[in-house]
């Protein structure tokens, strides 16, 4: 499988908002960091994501452009996200990802304007 599709993967599962198909994507002990916050392993992860799956009635990630080098994809990506209010928001960001052996997430560095979620 390559990265591409490990990244896919968990943003697909991130718009279906199914919470446990998001924290599969994750090793147990992933690290998980963005401006405002530094995430270790899957309990933590977890608040993160209960938070964006509560948080939107849609969410739906593009990658846009990315770059590998061994065990690590950077990703530059566009979003699109409704709230339950129906109000539409677009956010653009880049990733980190490092990608284990089982083709999980092992870390995560986002980097993205907070006011944009």
């Amino acid at each position: 499988m390559k990265k591409i599709d490990v990244v896919v993967r968990y943003w697909k599962s991130e718009a279906e908002k199914d919470l446990e198909k998001i924290l599969g994507n994750f090793s147990e002990d992933a690290s998980f960091s963005s401006p405002t916050m530094k995430l270790e392993g899957r309990g933590q992860i977890r608040k993160f994501y209960e938070g964006m799956v509560n948080g939107y009635r849609s969410i739906a990630v593009t990658p846009t452009h990315w770059i590998e080098s061994d065990d690590e994809i950077a990703v530059e990506y566009d979003t699109d996200m409704v709230t339950h209010d129906g109000e539409k928001r677009f956010a653009q960001g880049f990733n980190l990802f490092r990608i284990d052996a089982e083709n999980r997430i092992a870390l995560l560095k986002c980097y993205f304007n907070p006011n944009d979620f």
